[in-house]
């Protein structure tokens, strides 16, 4: 009788185990789906984007609808079009695969030039208040871009219209940022998420 009660209990104790088990991987299984397509915190290093955003700054980047990166294949994996408006920050991998955060400042299609220190977008300046007071944008330098071969990154000069899949990215601290004036435009399957949050 005592043996037939203590199966009874190991019983009892490995459905128990078996069923935290199972709970415990789904929610494993839930936080990696997250990470991995909707949502990441980063780790601001630099101060390309001051005063929006400083070295050490965190911000919030939603994923849901931006490119994946699928190693296994060695390119990257666009699923959906991703909503990116003028203005917006996003995080994406720059010429040497780092992550970085920059602002969007050209959409695919629009005509950009860049004269007298300031950036025009379909021949309409732009009042970028987010940039340090008296800041100016300097024109282009493909040295970079030039060192690197098979980039799916354009190279951009003072003025052209930008491919549809493509976006000029460029930093708030103009005169200390590597942007799209050095690494070129950046094709759509290169951002990752968008800033939604930051502090």
């Amino acid at each position: 009788m005592t043996e037939e009660r203590e199966q009874k209990n190991w019983k009892t104790r490995l459905k128990k185990y078996s069923r935290r088990t199972l709970y415990f991987s789904i929610f494993l299984a839930f936080l990696l789906f997250v990470r991995i397509f909707l949502f990441q915190i980063y780790s601001i290093q630099g101060n390309s984007m001051y005063p929006t955003l400083s070295n050490g700054s965190i911000v919030f980047v939603w994923k849901g609808g931006f490119a994946l990166s699928a190693k296994l294949f060695g390119t990257e994996w666009l699923y959906t079009e991703p909503n990116i408006q003028k203005l917006d920050l996003v995080l994406f991998h720059d010429q040497a695969g780092e992550l970085v955060v920059k602002r969007v400042i050209g959409l695919p299609n629009e005509f950009y030039s860049i004269e007298a220190g300031r950036v025009l977008i379909d021949s309409q300046m732009l009042i970028e208040n987010y940039t340090p007071v008296g800041s100016i944008t300097i024109e282009p330098n493909n040295s970079l871009f030039l060192n690197l071969k098979n980039s799916p990154f354009l190279a951009m000069g003072m003025q052209g219209r930008i491919p549809p899949g493509y976006f000029l990215l460029l930093g708030d601290n103009r005169e200390y940022s590597t942007d799209s004036r050095s690494f070129g435009l950046v094709p759509v399957e290169k951002i990752k998420g968008k800033v939604f949050f930051y502090f």
